[in-house]
């Protein structure tokens, strides 16, 4: 019976991986994109604000740090699964 099922999911996943490559190669390079328009628009995002109170240079930096690393970690998972679908 589990001979089968395996069977069947084979089937079942053969035609989705095409699907999934274009699915996985779209986000990784939409999310590469919207790296890039937040690094050309850092200085927008993450300069002095006259607004705000104690809005001193490491704050500033920091700010921008907690993104860079967000961003790089996500890149890195999607990176890793594009890699697995496309080696599937």
């Amino acid at each position: 019976m589990e001979t089968i099922s395996f069977l069947t999911i084979a089937l079942i996943e053969q035609p989705g991986v095409p699907a999934l490559r274009v699915g996985f190669t779209l986000a990784v390079i939409m999310f590469v994109v919207a790296g890039v328009l937040i690094w050309r628009r850092r200085h927008e995002f993450f300069d002095r604000d006259p607004d705000v109170e104690n809005d001193v240079p490491v704050v500033r930096h920091n700010r921008e740090e907690v993104i860079i690393f967000v961003w790089s970690g996500l890149m890195l998972v999607l990176i890793s699964i594009l890699y697995q679908v496309w080696s599937a």
